[in-house]
């Protein structure tokens, strides 16, 4: 047997004692996805891009693909904004070592534009010219979102659902 067939293995019967006390009704099972935005920031780069930049005509929200460039002689967690076949840019370097490594791990993560600047002189250096936003989908339990007083209250006066109401003194 290999290493990564004895993982499994283990990871399923570790998995099925940690729920074999827990209510497995048919209520319990619904679970919903909802989109969390993980990063938004500025697309490094565009100036050694500018032909693609200039030809993509960006628009707030358009779509994005980010595509890892694990290759890159620069950095090894280097993550292309890309708009179709056009390469836009890069995630800065100093911010896309998480998002690289969910995307490692096979994390679907979506992206889109947030901010687009006015470029006034297309022949000056491009910097700052616009900002990616990323999601990734969080599963959250339907039960959960009903129960929660958050949406309507501020979190000091929502029923502590942790707690169940009891003060640490």
């Amino acid at each position: 047997m290999n290493r990564g067939t004895f993982i499994k293995i283990i990871g399923a019967g570790a998995g099925s004692l940690l729920l074999s006390g827990i209510d497995l009704n048919a209520e319990s099972l619904k679970y919903d996805l909802k989109q969390i935005k993980i990063y938004d920031n500025y697309v490094r780069g565009v100036n050694f891009r500018k032909r693609d930049f200039l030809l993509a005509n960006l628009n707030v929200n358009d779509i994005l693909q980010l595509c890892r460039e694990s290759d890159n002689i620069y950095d090894q967690f280097a993550i292309k904004v890309m708009k179709g076949n056009k390469f836009l840019g890069y995630i800065p370097a100093f911010e896309n070592i998480t998002l690289a490594m969910l995307m490692d791990q096979g994390v679907k993560l979506e992206a889109s534009v947030s901010k687009l600047n006015n470029i006034t002189d297309s022949e000056k250096y491009l910097d700052n010219v616009f900002s990616v936003q990323v999601f990734a989908k969080l599963l959250v339990p339907y039960r959960h979102l009903e129960t929660t007083d958050l949406q309507t209250k501020r979190a000091d006066d929502a029923h502590d659902i942790y707690r169940q109401g009891n003060k640490i003194k």
